[in-house]
C-alpha cells in the first residue's frame, strides 16, 4: 500500500488512536484479537449511507475466489438499469435480479454495515501488513482511505480509515467462499448487526468446488501456489507466540511472488481454464438454484441465528486440511 508511507499517522506516537471500519473477516474476533492479536479499545456498530459491501477483491480461483470490498454509490446513476446491473454484479452475484423501474432502491444491496474499532496507530499499522500484500506496495493491494459512518446507536458521524481494493484487484461476478463467508456471518452475529443485513449476508451464496474438473483445477492452482503456501507455514510458525508487534513482516519478494502469481493465475482462469473445466469464481445457474435452496432450508430447519452459523461452521470444517491451510494462506496476503 503505498499511501501507507505517506500516511502522517504512521509518525505519529503509538498512544494515539484512530477509528478503523471493519466490514469483513476482521469484525470477527476470532480474526482480529484472535489471528492478528489486536484489541480494540472501543468498538462501534455504524452504517455506511455511501458505500454497499462487495466481493470483488479478486483471490485464487477454486480455492478463495473472492474477499471483501466496499462500492461507493454513485447516486446520479441509481435510476439507469445497467448501473443496477453492474452493482448486482459486484456485490450480489448469484442472487435474483429484477429491475423495478418505478422503485430502483429496491433492485440494490443493502447499505454497509459494520463495525469501527478505536485502535493505537501501531495496532493500525498491523492491520495494514497484514492486508492486502502484506503491507507492501503492490498493485492488487488494498488502497486506504478515509469515509463517513453514522453509529446506529447515537446517529453521531464518525471519520474511519478503511481498505478498499485497487482496480488491478478487482473482479466481477465473484462469490466468496463458505469459509471467507462464515467470518463475515460470525462477525455480524458477535457484535449484533441489524438483524434485517445479517439475514443478508446469511443469504449471500458462496462458491463451491463441485465435480471433478473443478477439483483437478483447484489442485493445479493450489499446486502452483505452493511456494507461497510453505512461505506462510514458515512466517506462522516463527511468529508463533510472539507479541504482535514482534511479528517479522514478510519481504518484499513474497508480496511481489503472491501479487504476480494472483494475476497470472486470474488470467490463466479468465482465458484457459474457465472456459475448459468451468468458472473458479461463481456457480454455474443451476448450482446456484441448488445452493440458494439449501440454505433456505437450513435456515427453515435452523430456530436460531447461532445454530445455523454453527451448523456453517461444521460444513467448512469438512475440507480438507491442506485446502483449509491454502485458504488462510491466500486470505494473510489478499483478504
Amino acid at each position: 500500500m503505498s499511501d501507507v508511507k505517506k500516511n502522517p499517522d504512521t509518525k505519529e506516537s503509538d498512544a494515539q488512536t484512530l477509528w478503523y471500519l471493519a466490514y469483513g473477516s476482521n469484525m470477527d474476533p476470532a480474526v482480529l484479537a484472535g489471528r492478528r492479536k489486536i484489541q480494540p479499545l472501543e468498538s462501534r456498530n455504524v452504517v455506511v449511507p455511501e458505500y454497499w459491501l462487495s466481493f470483488d477483491f479478486a483471490g485464487v480461483p477454486f480455492l478463495e475466489p473472492c474477499f471483501a470490498s466496499i462500492l461507493k454509490r454513485d447516486q446520479s446513476r441509481v435510476h439507469e438499469r445497467d448501473y443496477a446491473l453492474f452493482v448486482h454484479d459486484r456485490c450480489r452475484y448469484g442472487q435474483d435480479f429484477v429491475w423495478d423501474e418505478d422503485h430502483p432502491e429496491r433492485c440494490y444491496p443493502p447499505v454497509l454495515q459494520g463495525v469501527v474499532h478505536k485502535i493505537t496507530l501501531r495496532d493500525w499499522r498491523l492491520i495494514v501488513q497484514s492486508e492486502g500484500g502484506w503491507g507492501h506496495d503492490v498493485p492488487t493491494g488494498y488502497d486506504h482511505v478515509e469515509i463517513d459512518c453514522s453509529d446506529v446507536n447515537s446517529d453521531e458521524h464518525i471519520s474511519a480509515h478503511v481498505l478498499t481494493a485497487r482496480h488491478h484487484a478487482i473482479r466481477t461476478r465473484c462469490q466468496p467462499s463458505p469459509r471467507y463467508k462464515n467470518l463475515l456471518t460470525a462477525g455480524a452475529a458477535h457484535h449484533k448487526l441489524d438483524p434485517a443485513y445479517q439475514d443478508y449476508l446469511v443469504r449471500i451464496l458462496p462458491y463451491e468446488c463441485t465435480g471433478l474438473r473443478s477439483h483437478v483445477a483447484r489442485l493445479v492452482f493450489m499446486i502452483f501456489n505452493i511456494p507461497m503456501l510453505i512461505a506462510f507455514a514458515f512466517l506462522l510458525r516463527r511468529n508463533k507466540g510472539l507479541p504482535a508487534d514482534q511479528h517479522q513482516q514478510p519481504p518484499y519478494w513474497m508480496a511481489w511472488y503472491f501479487d504476480k502469481a494472483s494475476r497470472f493465475s486470474n488470467t490463466a482462469h479468465d482465458y484457459i481454464v474457465a472456459p475448459i473445466l468451468g468458472s473458479g469464481r461463481c456457480l454455474t445457474k443451476s448450482r446456484q438454484r441448488v445452493v440458494k435452496k439449501s440454505i433456505e432450508a437450513a435456515l427453515a430447519e435452523s430456530k436460531t441465528r447461532k445454530q445455523h452459523q454453527e451448523c456453517r461452521e461444521r460444513e467448512a470444517e469438512k475440507e480438507p486440511e491442506l485446502v483449509k491451510l491454502a485458504e488462510k494462506a491466500v486470505e494473510s496476503v489478499a483478504e
